[in-house]
């Protein structure tokens, strides 16, 4: 299960709530794993280097109820670090993956 990001330090101020999760990426110049996701951007990690302002097409992968799923993102590439032989991209989701106020409510009793 993923787990929000925390004690991040006073100079990275979110907008969203980030949640550590590994996840495939499949973007049009190869593939990678996210590190973590919030509702406004995603952070992963990739063998290609992009260009810092680009837009990006990617695509997560993930599973709910044991079925895979694919969720279609497009971003603009905030930053990019180089992290062994691989690259760290930030990416700004061009369009947030939720809409209105994140929360979340106790399941009621049945």
């Amino acid at each position: 299960m993923a787990e929000p990001t925390a004690g991040l330090g006073a100079r990275e101020k979110r907008a969203a709530v980030r949640f550590d999760t590994r996840m495939p990426v499949q973007t049009e110049h190869g593939e990678g794993t996210t590190q973590n996701v919030s509702a406004q951007g995603v952070s992963f990690e990739t063998d290609v280097e992009p260009r810092a302002g680009a837009l990006v097409n990617f695509s997560i992968e993930y599973q709910l109820h044991g079925r895979k799923h694919q969720l279609l993102c497009e971003g603009k590439v905030v930053r990019v670090e180089a992290h062994g032989d691989r690259f760290r991209v930030a990416a700004r989701l061009v369009a947030p993956l939720f809409d209105g106020i994140e929360s979340v409510q106790p399941a009621k009793p049945r």
